[in-house]
């Protein structure tokens, strides 16, 4: 996750401003002005916010909400608050840091000081989030190594009953999966992926308590007797004793629900289970689970008192209340979850590998998705109150698995259909024993059709009436037999219900089933299309009209011949699909159904028709359709190509990058198009705009109040408007936008709507700022010029409080000349930089630093505090100059002299207070420079006082912008930030080569440095021109011999310069190695090692005989000496690792204890490989008295004792603790540039042992 943002909330511009600069260079900055805005981009760049710094006081939300609903969303973990505010009571700081602040930064403030307090608060939030990531591993590893624990535990069970095999993989496995079920399905009882592995992993415990049930009565082979049943049920209070002794575990909630389980799986949702009678939601879900789990375990494994039922007969069972009644909700995730239990009965039958199951633990075998997996449809608690309020008896059966459910019984009369391994078992045994004789046909044939009629074809409802034995009276009642397909949507469903429910016989036809041959022919005239259908997969016709076959063209015999009555065969095929889908949706709202789709003439014209059906009864219980067909297709046709005008306009807008948008004035709402969030990435504010975007939107606050001005013209009656303004995207960049509006009016010349186009400037936006940049900036130190910085200090003069001080300075760098002069102009110019970099560094970002002439500054500080802190500040700025280069600038020290003017004292306009610190600054010079003078009326004299004609002293300064070497100075001042930023100083070498070599157009650019004793080289950095061939690899040892009879050094000048524009004038056999590599004239800087020639840096010109001008060769003579200071650096830093590398190997293979140590504190500062591997809990740090003695206090015989004076030291020690003697040599040296002891200990153990040894023969003697 990568966090760059940094989030600024304040209310005061200037203050988000502030902010803005002194963090825009390393963070990715969003602004809000209020609290509301700032939660609103808070949660939309949560991912992506590393920092927010928070104002108190600000409207609509203040930061003490925003912290608190931070809280409440759980913000403040991931984001660090930094309060930024003058608010500096002690109750408000105390409820920040209570509302979970982590630092407060009070107003004012110094730049250097918050840009520090933000780092460290985003640095500690970092390392947190590693600690927790840290903890969480190791947490995970613990629940790993418990689980392995809790399964050797629960094996002990699994041992000791010996027909269980994998019983506990498989409860854990079914457990899981009926959990994640009721996670999809009852969102009420608040499992997630977590809570569900625990309870999973829980419920190996579940039969723990078995433990302490006798082997006679655990494994014995027939059923128990009344007494040996309640020992075993003891079993569950027993196993919650074991693991209330396991209470010093640290994963408290794996024990609670551990505890729960083995206590509670042997209740029962009416109470009637053990050991405590629990009922209903009393009993623990992760119970309830487990013992389901528990129960289908037992029913389909062999146990020692019986044989495994089939997964088909335990379903029955457990779903019909054999094993106990279970909760309906988890009964119906039980069925939607059977295909995994089969699959998971037969996968982790006993006899498999229990190691490999193991490892499948945690991925369940993955199932194609069918119906009978959405719990959810066929959820039984949905329909139960309404069974009980109609008094039916309901059946669900399954024909595939031929499983069925009783789902609920209204009386005793149906009891018998309890009974049957499948449901033809069980509707046999109702039909022999309550069905009257003279019915039971109908319920043999009924059952035989429900394959053929509600899977084959597709049938949604049949209709059958029976007479059912009333067992109190002995007196038989009618009763509707209705089966239904519960699934409508999918014809092949194999899941139907059938409703008893009881009615009184009536023989006669209903009135709206009376003579439907004679509807028919009552409306065959018509000019309209009817038809009569079944409610079948086929629709199959009945019956149509006359207009239905003048419509299609057919004859009735036609219809029957060639579609074989089959309506859907008439659809066109490409609607076919559709037209079931829908009719079935909306067959599910209600009895009228309305579709629109194709049919296709006997003459081939596809013809669109309305189609308006109502659903009837016939009386035999078969459903049919009355259907109204109307001819639509010039209708349709109109529509269509209305459809394509509009796709053409959508294809028009999804081409163009650009975001239409249309403003609702008088529902003040706005409909933009899709091209938004293909630009942004989020939705945008649609609603309330005009109070919803001040609030809370992406818009950047300052930009706020244009598109609020923009939306009140428009509202006024301006017929045009337009605004640039920058909003969010997703990523929390803003993006430059032009909006543009035009209003659209009703009759009465009133605004009501506005149709415009959002259009992204941003390139646009950011190369102008970049060209302004450009423009305000000094070439060489990038510092404001001289124009721009009166712009910018003539602003602030505008808008400053007269209650509120400020100051301007004039720093002057004195005797610059003389450095110019001594080292050159290009050094000079270095200086420039490095002294402007000081200034940037030691001034706010709200401060305006500018380069007024060649060798001055000017600097206003803004608001500042009093007379001594900008005094304070001028000797901090005459220090950094003192302290600047000094390395290479050797016996000469910077200085400088500066005058400063006060606002509003010595002035309230540009030219006064530049003119009063004119004077303080001469006033400082003449007292000996190196100082700084305030501005003093009293002290300064007319004789100070430069002639007006100089205006502002124009005359004695060199402006940096008429410099004509600004392409020089900006390539030097590139090379100085690549080099000294530089992670990978190699990259940084090769990226000024190809800078310098494509701003001089040359055709290579290079590096060769010497070795073997000066007498070859090797190139070793090359870039080239297009269409130049590399020659580094040929260069790789080139002996000076074999072209110069001389030393190559000796073709150097005075300033280590070798030009030569024709290099046909060379020494015949370096021409000839030269012109091979096409060079045609080159120029060549020494590099130098401590005044000793070790290389050079080189131009090659390979088109043209060159001539290079002084300014040139000055230029790329200096960026060859910053190229050769870093190279040799970087050179002398590899030796120094390869070294260390080659000591260490030296040290690390020595057959010697070698360790280093302070000779104060006697803590180890090294230890070599064979010290680690005899003491290897040795480490840097400890004293070598704890580490390799295990004493509290340094030995009382040490051979590094006083070792200053010693020097060296030898001595025998006996090492107690680890069984050795060694020879230990004390030397003192220094070891990191500090005073340290080396000790060298040679193992002398054999030979003190074979010395004891000859002592021990020798003594009887």
């Amino acid at each position: 996750m990568n966090r760059n943002t940094l989030l600024i909330v304040d209310d005061v511009e200037i203050n988000r401003a502030i902010l803005r600069n002194l963090f825009e260079k390393d963070y990715n900055i969003l602004e809000a002005e209020n609290g509301e805005q700032a939660l609103l981009l808070l949660h939309q760049y949560r991912d992506s916010i590393t920092a927010l710094l928070l104002d108190i006081i600000m409207p609509v939300k203040d930061g003490f909400e925003v912290m608190a609903d931070m809280g409440r969303a759980g913000l403040l973990k991931n984001i660090p608050v930094i309060i930024i505010t003058a608010e500096d009571s002690m109750e408000s700081e105390v409820r920040a840091f209570d509302l979970g602040a982590s630092d407060i930064v009070m107003k004012p403030f110094e730049p250097h000081v918050v840009k520090r307090r933000v780092q460290n608060a985003i640095e500690l939030n970092l390392h947190r989030e590693h600690l927790e990531d840290l903890v969480e591993r190791q947490a995970i590893k613990l629940r790993e190594s418990q689980d392995v624990l809790m399964d050797a535990l629960s094996s002990v069970v699994e041992h000791r009953n010996v027909e269980s095999g994998q019983h506990i993989l498989r409860i854990r496995m079914f457990t899981k999966i009926l959990l994640e079920n009721i996670m999809r399905s009852y969102p009420e009882y608040s499992l997630n992926e977590r809570i569900i592995n625990v309870i999973a992993s829980a419920s190996a415990l579940h039969d723990i308590g078995k433990i302490s049930i006798p082997d006679a009565i655990l494994n014995k082979p027939g059923p128990l007797t009344a007494e040996e049943f309640t020992i075993m049920k003891t079993h569950s209070e027993k196993g919650c004793e074991i693991l209330e002794g396991l209470d010093r575990m640290d994963d408290k909630q794996y024990l609670r629900y551990a505890y729960r389980i083995c206590r509670y799986h042997h209740e029962r949702w009416d109470g009637r289970g053990y050991p405590d009678g629990l009922k209903g939601d009393s009993i623990p879900i992760c119970a309830q689970a487990a013992g389901i789990a528990d129960a289908y375990d037992a029913l389909t494994t062999d146990r020692v008192y019986k044989k495994a039922f089939t997964p088909e007969k335990a379903y029955t069972m457990i779903l019909n209340g054999e094993c106990g009644a279970f909760s309906p909700k988890l009964l119906e995730c039980f069925k939607s979850s059977r295909e995994q239990f089969v699959e998971l009965t037969h996968s982790y039958a006993d006899g498999h590998s229990p190691k490999m199951d193991l490892k499948k633990l945690e991925t369940p075998p993955q199932l194609h998705q069918t119906e009978e997996q959405d719990t959810q449809q066929f959820g039984q608690m949905k329909y139960a109150a309404l069974l009980r309020c109609l008094g039916a008896t309901v059946m669900e059966v399954d024909l595939s698995s031929e499983i069925y459910h009783l789902v609920y019984i209204s009386s005793d009369d149906f009891d018998t259909l309890r009974h049957g391994d499948n449901y033809r078992d069980s509707l046999h045994n109702f039909m022999e024993k309550s069905v009257h004789p003279d019915d039971r046909d109908i319920v043999s044939s009924s059952s035989a059709e429900y394959i053929h009629d509600f899977v084959d074809n597709g049938l949604l409802k049949r209709t059958r009436k029976y007479r059912v034995l009333h067992r109190a009276t002995g007196t038989y009642l009618w009763y509707d037999a209705v089966i239904l397909r519960v699934n409508i949507q999918s014809p092949h469903s194999h899941r139907i219900l059938i409703v008893w429910k009881e009615t009184e016989f009536q023989a006669q036809k209903l009135p709206c089933q009376k003579d439907n041959s004679k509807e028919i022919d009552a409306i065959q005239n018509l000019m309209v299309a009817v038809s009569q259908c079944v409610n079948d997969r086929w629709f199959t016709i009945r019956d149509v009209n006359q207009g239905f076959l003048n419509l299609l063209g057919y004859t009735r015999d036609e219809i029957r011949e060639r579609f074989h009555n089959r309506y859907v065969a008439m659809i066109h095929p490409d609607d076919r699909e559709s037209v079931a889908t829908r009719f079935k949706e909306q067959l599910l709202a209600g009895q009228s159904i309305e579709l629109e789709y194709r049919v296709t003439a006997k003459d081939g014209r596809i013809i669109w028709v309305l189609d308006k059906c109502r659903l009837s009864v016939d009386q035999d219980g078969t459903e049919y359709l009355n259907c109204v067909l109307t001819d639509m297709t010039q209708v349709m046709q109109a529509q269509e190509a209305l459809r394509l005008t509009m796709e053409r306009h959508q294809i028009i807008l999804d081409q163009t990058n650009d975001i239409i948008f249309e403003w609702d004035i008088t529902g003040n709402t706005i409909n933009y198009s899709p091209n938004w969030e293909k630009k942004f990435g989020y939705k945008p504010a649609a609603e309330s705009v005009r109070t919803q975007i001040p609030q809370a939107s992406h818009f950047f606050p300052d930009d706020i109040p244009k598109f609020l001005s923009l939306l009140n013209n428009i509202e006024t009656g301006s017929p045009y408007g337009e605004e640039e303004l920058r909003i969010a995207n997703s990523s929390g960049r803003y993006i430059w936008c032009r909006v543009r509006a035009t209003a659209q009016f009703d009759r009465s010349g009133a605004p009501i709507k506005a149709v415009g186009v959002i259009l992204d400037i941003d390139a646009e936006k950011r190369r102008t700022q970049e060209l302004t940049d450009k423009a305000e900036r000094d070439a060489l130190t990038g510092l404001y010029n001289k124009t721009a910085g009166w712009r910018k200090i003539q602003y602030l003069l505008d808008n400053h409080s007269q209650a509120e001080r400020s100051a301007m300075m004039i720093i002057d760098l004195d005797n610059f000349k003389q450095i110019n002069d001594s080292y050159g102009h290009m050094f000079g110019d270095a200086v420039l930089t490095e002294i402007s970099s000081q200034l940037l560094r030691l001034f706010r970002s709200k401060d305006i630093v500018a380069r007024i002439g060649g060798d001055e500054f000017l600097v206003f500080v803004y608001n500042f505090a009093d007379v001594p802190a900008i005094q304070a500040r001028a000797r901090r700025v005459i220090d950094a100059f003192h302290n600047c280069l000094t390395e290479e600038l050797q016996d000469t020290r910077l200085s400088c002299s500066i005058g400063i003017s006060c606002f509003p004292d010595d002035g309230t306009d540009y030219q006064t207070l530049f003119q009063a610190c004119d004077q303080a600054l001469y006033h400082a010079k003449l007292h000996g420079k190196d100082r700084f003078s305030m501005f003093d009326k009293s002290v300064v004299t007319n004789a100070f006082l430069r002639n007006s004609e100089q205006g502002m002293t124009a005359s004695t300064r060199i402006e940096s912008d008429d410099s004509p070497n600004l392409v020089t100075y900006g390539i030097i001042q590139q090379a100085f930030k690549m080099l000294y930023a530089a992670g990978d100083l190699e990259i940084a070498i090769y990226s000024i080569l190809e800078m310098v070599g494509r701003k001089y157009n040359v055709s290579r650019v290079y590096i060769f440095e010497e070795f073997g004793d000066g007498f070859c080289c090797a190139n070793t950095f090359e870039w080239c021109n297009e269409g130049i061939s590399p020659e580094i690899s040929n260069l790789q040892h080139v002996v000076y011999d074999s072209y110069l009879d001389g030393k190559y050094s000796e073709l150097f000048n005075e300033n280590g310069v070798f030009y030569c524009p024709d290099v046909s004038v060379l020494p015949p056999r370096l021409f000839g190695m030269l012109n091979t590599q096409g060079i045609q004239s080159l120029l060549q800087c020494a590099i130098r090692n401590d005044g000793h020639f070790a290389g050079f840096v080189g131009f090659d010109d390979c088109s043209e005989k060159r001539i290079w001008t002084q300014a040139q060769i000055d230029a790329l003579t200096f960026i060859s000496e910053l190229l050769s200071t870093f190279l040799l650096k970087m050179r002398a830093q590899d030796r120094a690792v390869s070294m260390a590398e080659n000591l260490q190997m030296v040290l690390d293979n020595q057959n010697s204890w070698i360790y280093v140590i302070d000779p104060d504190t006697y803590a180890l500062k090294y230890i070599n490989a064979k010290t680690y591997a005899i003491a290897p809990d040795a480490a840097l740090g400890i004293p070598c008295y704890k580490a390799f003695f295990n004493l509290k206090e340094p030995c009382k015989r040490c051979p590094a004792y006083n070792i200053r004076t010693a020097i060296n030291r030898t001595m025998e020690v006996f090492n107690p603790l680890l069984n050795v003697w060694s020879l230990a040599d004390a030397s003192f040296i220094h070891w990191e540039s500090e005073d340290a002891c080396l000790l060298s200990c040679h193992d002398i153990t054999p030979y003190k042992e074979g010395k004891d040894t000859v002592k021990t023969v020798k003594e009887p003697d």
